[in-house]
């Protein structure tokens, strides 16, 4: 018997990215001093990210 793929599993990583993007920005609204700081975790992530091949 053969398994069946996860119809889902392509868009995990859609609905990951999302949600990521939507904290960073609720953070970086109510933490306004925090900006530097997430724009340099947001560049070491992308780099992990692109290392990784995520």
């Amino acid at each position: 018997m053969q398994q069946q793929p996860n119809p889902s599993e392509p868009n995990t990583r859609i609905v990951t990215a999302l949600l990521g993007t939507v904290v960073i920005g609720l953070i970086a609204v109510s933490y306004p001093m925090l900006i530097p700081a997430l724009t340099v975790a947001c560049a070491a992530f992308m780099a992990l990210a692109i290392i990784l091949k995520l």
